[in-house]
């Protein structure tokens, strides 16, 4: 296979999986909309102790968890990238040190390379 197949294979791959994740998303949307659309009904929440809210229409209430469960998805994946960060720069750190100490222990095997030669 040449290298310009090859590259117009990965032209046509990388472009399908955005088409598709537009079509996938549009889909989304509109089932999104349709689904606001038939939901207009209004939903009272009682709560403990005889709190209740005022009424609210479906759709906005099932938009407001499907957001907040984004939110604290979205939040999670911030904790584990910065503790996933912290790991990585504590092991670049380990791995600095162990290349000098192998740099050193090189630099002595170099020399008694020398020493041996010598005699």
């Amino acid at each position: 296979m040449t290298d310009s197949a090859r590259t117009l294979g990965n032209f046509w791959a990388e472009n399908m999986l955005k088409v598709a994740k537009t079509i996938f998303f549009t889909l989304l949307f509109i089932l999104g909309i349709t689904f606001a659309m038939e939901n207009t009904g209004w939903v009272v929440l009682r709560y403990y102790f005889g709190l209740e809210t005022p009424p609210v229409p479906i759709f906005l209430l099932v938009l407001f968890s499907v957001l907040l469960g984004v939110l604290l998805v979205g939040a999670g994946f911030v904790c584990d990238e910065r503790s996933l960060r912290k790991a990585l720069r504590e092991k670049e750190r380990e791995i600095a040190s162990l290349e000098k100490e192998l740099q050193s222990y090189r630099e002595r095997e170099r020399a008694m390379a020398g020493i041996t030669t010598r005699e």
